[in-house]
């Protein structure tokens, strides 16, 4: 009866005994190398502000090279939030267009804020 009582320090104990004697290894740290969501929000407000505001007559390489830009940050908000994407997988055009649209709306239902909202 004891033992179910202290049933939290007993497993307590028996995980300090075994971490000191090397019979369980130490949990390593998770690292993440992916910026904090709050950074991505930021990034895709600028990118997205970006590639709306695009001067007529813009180059077709600062035009690319914007949407690679914001692809890449939709992307990983979408590794943030757990949200699946196919944006690496489809060519420039229409269909990659389609999957951008659908992907800045998944972020938004998921609660990632980016785009102005418009009265």
């Amino acid at each position: 009866m004891w033992l179910i009582l202290h049933l939290d320090t007993v497993a307590e104990k028996t995980s300090a005994f075994a971490r000191r004697w090397g019979l369980v290894l130490r949990a390593e740290p998770v690292v993440s190398y992916e910026p904090p969501v709050e950074r991505i929000a930021a990034d895709l407000r600028r990118l997205s502000a970006a590639v709306q505001n695009l001067p007529p007559g813009c180059s077709n390489t600062r035009r690319m090279g914007l949407l690679i830009a914001y692809d890449h940050t939709l992307r990983a908000g979408c590794r943030a939030l757990g949200l699946t994407e196919a944006l690496s997988d489809l060519p420039p055009g229409a269909d990659r267009d389609l999957e951008r649209i659908r992907v800045e709306t998944s972020l938004e239902a998921a609660g990632l804020r980016f785009r102005p909202i418009v009265w």
